[in-house]
């Protein structure tokens, strides 16, 4: 039987350990699931002994929510980053946006199963669960961002930012869900129809829940009239 071959010690800057120790993290969870944990595949993905992970991080726990993070914000911010580049108004950010989050690289089982895990830890990992609410407020932010330019665009009726930010993440988390669960559900381009549909409902005003109030017409004051000086009489 082989013996399995020790890492090789490399030295190299914190920065530049700890981030590699983040993308072996990745590489096992997306290859094994929750049995990427492991201290001793990670070490080895990254090709360093287990003990130096613990040089770097305080706790393996610490390791699996900086890896969330940097997940996270990474597909994040290159899917806002297609979406604004390559869109020229509104309505088109946001039809790039949604080709964007069901696009095949997003859709790879190796990334769901990333996913899992981490889902399956915050619920009692308050690293995690801290790390949840700070890359879903940034992923809100995003969508607020978009959909602030539609609500500027003519013709579209005042709604309500954030609500409408909310219920379009959940649309698109539901069917990135099943979409990795079972590829063969439905096709990437009928996820984006029906995104398209929901953009074209809220342009419509067909959620009256999103609606604002229309503004009171404020009433025009008439100009006082002078006062006529009292006659005095002589």
């Amino acid at each position: 039987m082989a013996r399995e071959q020790q890492p090789k010690f490399r030295r190299a800057p914190p920065t530049v350990r700890r981030e590699a120790l983040i993308e072996a993290t990745l590489a096992c969870l997306r290859k094994y699931g929750h049995d990427g944990l492991s201290v001793r595949r990670i070490g080895a993905e990254a090709g360093v002994s287990a003990g130096l992970i613990t040089h770097h991080f305080p706790s393996v726990s610490a390791l699996i929510a900086a890896s969330y993070e940097t997940l996270s914000l990474s597909l994040l911010q290159s899917i806002d980053r297609q979406a604004r580049e390559s869109g020229t108004t509104a309505r088109e950010r946001l039809r790039r946006f949604y080709e964007a989050w069901f696009a095949p690289a997003l859709l790879d089982p190796g990334i769901f199963n990333a996913w899992l895990v981490f889902w399956s830890m915050i619920s009692h990992d308050a690293a995690m669960r801290a790390v949840h609410d700070r890359t879903y407020a940034a992923y809100r932010a995003a969508l607020e961002s978009l959909l602030r330019q539609l609500h500027r665009s003519e013709g579209v009726p005042r709604f309500r930012l954030r609500p409408a930010a909310i219920a379009l993440s959940a649309l698109l988390d539901g069917l990135w869900i099943e979409a990795s669960i079972n590829p063969r559900t439905f096709k990437a381009a009928e996820a984006v129809a029906l995104c398209e549909d929901w953009t074209s409902a809220l342009c419509a005003g067909a959620f009256p829940g999103l609606l604002l109030a229309p503004r009171p017409a404020t009433r025009r004051r008439r100009p006082r009239q002078p006062r006529e000086s009292p006659v005095i009489p002589a």
